[in-house]
């Protein structure tokens, strides 16, 4: 009898703390929600300032490196964790006009193409990526008037 009663008890004191775990877990994990939906707003504030910094380096540039454009896209990657499709679909976009710019100036920039036609069909090529990121700059705040916590 003394050791079902001891059984008993020992089963009540590991229920008892089993319980408190799970709630201390619950409590740890609410509060650290709050932590999240912060970090999850500078989060998103810091690939919005990415986005601006690169389009206003290409405005007083008139061109993007390659680290630049490589450190662009690692700190913009979780971009489709942080935004809607649209905002996730538009920060590629941005990256892949990047590449084209940046690949049509190295092309005008070397001495491999001769002046001709495909030259000219590259430099209207660098012409329309820089124009299109150009106007971004502008329109920028409009593709991310859903989130308020950004601008």
């Amino acid at each position: 009898m003394n050791t079902l009663l001891l059984l008993n008890i020992l089963q009540t004191v590991l229920l008892l703390l089993i319980t408190a775990g799970t709630a201390y877990l619950v409590y740890r994990s609410f509060r650290g929600a709050g932590g999240t939906r912060r970090s999850l707003h500078s989060r998103r504030r810091e690939v919005y300032g990415d986005i601006v910094g690169m389009l206003t380096m290409l405005g007083q540039t008139g061109e993007l490196r390659k680290e630049e454009l490589l450190d662009f896209r690692s700190r913009t990657m979780d971009a489709a964790l942080l935004f809607d499709a649209d905002v996730a679909a538009y920060i590629d976009e941005i990256y892949a006009r990047g590449v084209k710019l940046m690949s049509t100036h190295e092309l005008l920039k070397g001495t491999a193409l001769p002046i001709g036609e495909e030259r000219d069909r590259i430099t209207v090529e660098n012409a329309r990526q820089t124009i299109w990121l150009a106007d971004q700059l502008a329109l920028i705040r409009k593709k991310f008037y859903r989130y308020p916590d950004v601008k």
